[in-house]
């Protein structure tokens, strides 16, 4: 028996797919085929034979094999807008949505401590509130620079225009969140100095007030 370990295509399919390098049947006898003159082969009885260990030696080498890698050449076909995105500023995306999600949540539970008549020291409230704002802002920060590129590429704006737009816009943004968040803040400023007068007033006071 000639050197080797000789499995037919099936076994040599599951060891190659528990080995990492997921394959099913069809597909690796189709391979076998493509490439039957760089690998050893042979018939035992009604089965295609083939030797495992340079089966799986040419799969890792063989290049149209590997994970392909982006590539920046200008011969490459261009990306879409949104990879391009991802590429150059990793993360910034989802980060952003992170934050917002976290800033939501914030002001979810500030709402819920409210109509479930909690007490929440105003200070608190405001450190949430100037947290999530700040928040808010480096998300839009992050995000900026992979969108005005994305809308350069894709509507052939100047990217410094678009920019210097996206900027704008989220300053705009930000200044209307603060805004909402200073009247919130008011609200419960007001609310704890009614319950402080409330607090000091004598029990005859306050029943006459009812």
């Amino acid at each position: 028996m000639d050197e080797g370990e000789w499995l037919s295509i099936t076994v040599a399919a599951e060891r190659l797919t528990a080995a990492g390098d997921a394959v099913d049947r069809s597909t690796l006898s189709r391979y076998v085929k493509q490439h039957s003159e760089a690998l050893l082969q042979r018939r035992e009885g009604k089965s295609n034979l083939v030797e495992f260990s340079a089966l799986a030696a040419h799969r890792t080498e063989n290049v149209r094999l590997r994970k392909p890698v982006p590539s920046f050449s200008p011969a490459a076909s261009p990306a879409s807008p949104s990879a391009q995105q991802a590429m150059r500023f990793p993360g910034s995306q989802s980060d952003g949505t992170a934050r917002k999600a976290q800033a939501d949540a914030a002001i979810r539970e500030l709402d819920l401590a409210e109509r479930l008549g909690k007490l929440t020291l105003v200070s608190e409230v405001d450190k949430s509130g100037r947290n999530a704002i700040a928040l808010m802002q480096s998300a839009f920060e992050r995000a900026i620079e992979g969108e005005a590129s994305a809308a350069s590429v894709k509507y052939g704006w100047d990217e410094r225009i678009a920019r210097i737009v996206l900027k704008a816009f989220a300053r705009k943004g930000v200044e209307v969140f603060h805004t909402e968040m200073l009247k919130y803040l008011d609200a419960l400023n007001r609310g704890e100095m009614a319950a402080e007068q409330d607090d000091d007033r004598s029990p005859i006071e306050a029943a006459s007030l009812q």
